[in-house]
């Protein structure tokens, strides 16, 4: 089984921020990168700069932690989606959420989840260095960008010559 996924290579990003602000201009008409569904996590001493963006996991920690299963699975797009009409803004999603891609809007306690655009990532489109692609992959391919992805903290850490 295959279908199409956000990869983010991180080793591309120049941290512009530009898929923050799109995404929050096309989902919340506000250029606010705090209202985007992606987030560039940022070492600028070290010039690491990791968009953070949900992983659209196997078995996501986001819906079982639900109480109410407004966090669920778009089967079209594969996106986790949240039914904000379902939604009692407990945030039990964001603190679930293994890699914190799940966010909440400060203001209207809304919570933010990427939906992948229906099918057509706007972040893709802006991103100037192509470190954002929408490609088609395997699940085996997906499982294996979630282990990655899990790595990420160690290799920061690392980097900026913390020990791990």
């Amino acid at each position: 089984m295959t279908f199409k996924t956000l990869i983010i290579d991180a080793e591309k990003c120049s941290g512009c921020r530009s898929c923050e602000s799109y995404c929050a201009l096309k989902h919340e008409w506000a250029c606010n990168p705090a209202k985007g569904r992606i987030h560039v996590v940022k070492w600028e001493q070290e010039g690491i700069f990791v968009p953070v963006n949900c992983m659209r996991c196997e078995d996501p920690a986001c819906e079982a932690a639900c109480p109410k299963g407004a966090t669920f699975r778009n089967f079209i797009t594969n996106a986790m989606s949240v039914d904000h009409g379902s939604c009692i803004g407990c945030m039990s999603c964001v603190f679930a959420c293994p890699f914190g891609a799940t966010y909440v809007d400060q203001e209207t306690g809304k919570i933010l989840k990427c939906d992948l655009c229906d099918g057509d990532p706007t972040c893709v489109k802006v991103c100037p260095t192509g470190a954002l692609t929408f490609e088609e992959v395997s699940a085996e391919v997906c499982r294996k960008l979630v282990g990655n992805a899990d790595k990420i903290p160690a290799l920061v850490r690392q980097a900026v010559g913390e020990e791990g």
